[in-house]
């Protein structure tokens, strides 16, 4: 792999968690990995209590996750459950690609049923086609993705990439340990997750992550087995 810079697309803080082995993995080979964060995570609020500090809570939660894997993220701050795929959304995600250039972008797959999920799936396909394209240069200088892939919510389709990640996946636990007011709708605590990473990586088993070609990737040679 000879990427430089990648772009994570994840349509509510913690989406993008499940590429967390992925992405620590890239960090440690020199891979740049940007992290578009499309929602706000207001509706995330596991009590009444809290529905007027989640949003800056989720946003903590967020920097220490990209501290732990060594990732930057840029936010849109659309509202949880109002993601759409108006044209003020749209231009920001090319912005982004535009600035960020990336080699390859990973996003939502549409087997999904929430609407966020899919709004994503769809904005962040559309603007890496008219990120390329000679049009809205006020968002900056076209930008030609070369590959684009699927890390999530593909249902039953086989993954077109089995990607080694041995001794990083210990960093899905630890990453999701950052999450604490989620933890309530994942049914765990910090702890429990600590513990199942620290026993993940003393085990240190092989461990693969997935993914899926978007159908616009084009290889320049087969690639190896």
């Amino acid at each position: 792999m000879n990427y430089r810079r990648v772009l994570v697309f994840g349509a509510h803080p913690d989406d993008e968690l499940v590429m967390a082995p992925a992405m620590a993995k890239f960090v440690s080979l020199g891979v740049e990995v940007v992290v578009a964060m499309m929602t706000d995570g207001c509706e995330g609020y596991p009590s009444a209590e809290m529905k007027d500090t989640i949003v800056e809570v989720r946003r903590q939660e967020q920097e220490e996750a990209d501290r732990l894997l060594g990732t930057r993220r840029e936010h849109l701050a659309r509202p949880d459950m109002g993601l759409v795929n108006d044209k003020q959304t749209l231009l920001d995600t090319i912005r982004i690609i535009r600035e960020v250039r990336p080699d390859a972008i990973f996003t939502h797959g549409h087997e999904e049923r929430h609407r966020d999920h899919l709004a994503t799936h769809h904005i962040s396909l559309e603007a890496a086609w008219q990120g390329g394209e000679p049009v809205s240069t006020e968002m900056g200088e076209p930008w030609i993705t070369p590959h684009l892939w699927y890390y999530k919510n593909m249902g039953a389709r086989p993954a077109d990439l089995i990607y080694d990640v041995t001794g990083f996946a210990h960093y899905r636990q630890l990453s999701l340990a950052t999450q604490v007011s989620q933890h309530v709708l994942f049914g765990r605590d910090r702890q429990s997750y600590l513990d199942e990473a620290e026993k993940i990586k003393q085990e240190n088993q092989p461990a693969s992550a997935s993914f899926w070609m978007t159908g616009r990737t084009a290889l320049r040679e087969f690639p190896e087995v």
